[in-house]
């Protein structure tokens, strides 16, 4: 009886075992997997030698000759798609619509499949409509909002004028500017400063201790309770319980009427009157920080960016300050302008092609069997798609690892090629907030531009290569802000 038992067990334990290893018929080439853990420790080992996922990825997809690498991480199929017809496809067609239904993404939205970053089905399409609609009754991606960023840029200005042109970190302000302008359509005021700038600090420690794959944590859950800190659970809990004190306070403050003028949470709470079927505050809750996690760093960091390239690329600077000059003089610049800042909003294409901000964007879920490429995709795989190997694309971009804002410029002087940048997606899952994210990076940009030269402020130039987690982000640097004379425009 007990040899039947031994002999039974060992059966289970190796089907289970040839199950997590036989790849399903017809599906993408990669790394071959290894019982439990799948080819994460070649994923892992690949992201170490390369400095990034992202660069790790790449290099496995080139190595395996693909342009759709399969791979599996632990129990999760997952698939990185390459190249522009594969990651068009997967943007816009609906059967890529999903979202995992994994511990990590349940973590990073305060324990439940909440809000409309993470989800998918009925809910994400009715609550993004919702937030959409309302977000905009209120103001966003209107003239209003416009005056908001134009007021924030001013901050901005002040805040250099008051180092008296001693080295300034960027970082510092112009994060905290993306968020007062933000946090204003949704909870109609801004958040205390020393608040906002810890909970900064907190994201991007976020963003650079994970990967979109979510890495251990997400594989192995269990590990939170042995390794809280190095598995990066107690980081993610920290984060959780300061972004909840911060929301809760908000909804708190509107409960009682106590924030004047009308914003987002005021039309979400009524909505919670009238439907408390899927209208909940948790639900307000999660919205809220989905706002917050996506309008957080990414915005601010392309404007860094801008300033990083601008300082390594003078005669660039210098035609761009010319152009400005010319056009608005010391008139406050506005969206509107960036049709006729030709050069300069070419230079803000350039700088989103050179620094991807979001290198790997997603994570998807399949939601029915489909292919791509030819390859199988079964249902509920996770798919991962490499927005910055196609703005690397030597198919596309003429010596693409060179800094050149004249290649979105035509021969009669007009923007080209836009079409081949996907640094907001595209489909109906594209960033709600790009109305937001290039306004304000092109009217805070033109602002400093207009008013500063932006000079070395050690003399050793600042490196262009950036540190890559879930986003991309300039290494920590410092540049002068030296007042424009009116000589400026002759030198």
């Amino acid at each position: 009886m007990f040899t039947s038992i031994i002999i039974v067990l060992v059966l289970l334990v190796t089907g289970y075992v040839l199950r997590s290893i036989i790849k399903p018929k017809n599906y993408p080439p990669g790394p071959r997997w290894y019982p439990f853990f799948g080819s994460s420790y070649v994923v892992q080992q690949m992201s170490r030698k390369y400095g990034t996922q992202w660069k790790g990825l790449s290099k496995l997809a080139r190595d395996y000759s693909t342009q759709v690498l399969g791979l599996k991480l632990g129990r999760e199929l997952l698939v990185v798609v390459f190249g522009e017809k594969n990651l068009h496809q997967v943007f816009t067609q609906k059967e890529f619509e999903g979202r995992p239904d994994s511990f990590f993404l349940r973590l990073r939205c305060l324990g439940k499949r909440l809000g409309i970053t993470f989800t998918d089905g009925p809910l994400w399409k009715e609550h993004r409509q919702f937030t959409l609609k309302h977000l905009k009754n209120v103001g966003f991606g209107r003239t209003l909002m416009e005056k908001e960023i134009q007021k924030e840029m001013l901050t901005v200005l002040e805040y250099i004028d008051r180092k008296k042109r001693k080295s300034v970190n960027v970082k510092e302000v112009l994060p905290l500017a993306v968020m007062n302008v933000l946090w204003r359509y949704v909870a109609g005021e801004k958040i205390k400063e020393d608040r906002l700038k810890s909970l900064l600090e907190i994201l991007n420690m976020r963003s650079r201790a994970f990967s979109m794959a979510g890495g251990w944590l997400n594989q192995m859950p269990w590990c939170r309770y042995f390794m809280p800190r190095m598995s990066g659970y107690a980081l993610i809990a920290k984060m959780n319980k300061e972004i909840s004190d911060i929301i809760e306070e908000a909804i708190k403050k509107h409960k009682c009427n106590a924030v004047e003028g009308t914003d987002f949470i005021y039309s979400f709470l009524r909505e919670i009157d009238e439907n408390k079927e899927t209208y909940t505050e948790e639900q307000l809750k999660t919205i809220c920080l989905d706002l917050l996690i996506a309008g957080s760093q990414t915005t601010s960091n392309v404007v860094e960016f801008a300033i990083l390239a601008a300082l390594r690329n003078q005669g660039v600077q210098q035609k761009m300050y010319e152009e400005i000059k010319n056009t608005l003089g010391d008139d406050v610049p506005s969206w509107g302008d960036s049709y006729r800042l030709t050069y300069t909003s070419a230079f803000l294409l350039e700088v989103q092609r050179f620094f991807t901000i979001v290198p790997l964007a997603g994570p998807r879920r399949v939601l029915e069997d489909t292919q791509i490429d030819g390859y199988l995709i079964p249902k509920n795989t996770t798919v991962l798609i490499s927005v910055a190997d196609l703005h690397f694309d030597a198919g596309i971009w003429d010596k693409p690892h060179e800094f050149k804002p004249e290649r979105f410029i035509d021969e009669t002087g007009a923007l080209k090629n836009s079409e081949h940048m996907y640094h907001f997606g595209l489909g109906r899952r594209r960033c709600p907030g790009d109305s937001l994210a290039k306004s304000f990076i092109f009217i805070t940009f033109v602002g400093i531009l207009q008013k500063y030269r932006i000079d070395c402020s050690n003399g050793i130039l600042p490196s262009d290569e950036p540190n890559v987690g879930l986003i991309a982000a300039a290494k920590p640097f410092t540049v002068d802000f030296v007042p424009r004379t009116s000589c400026d425009s002759s030198n």
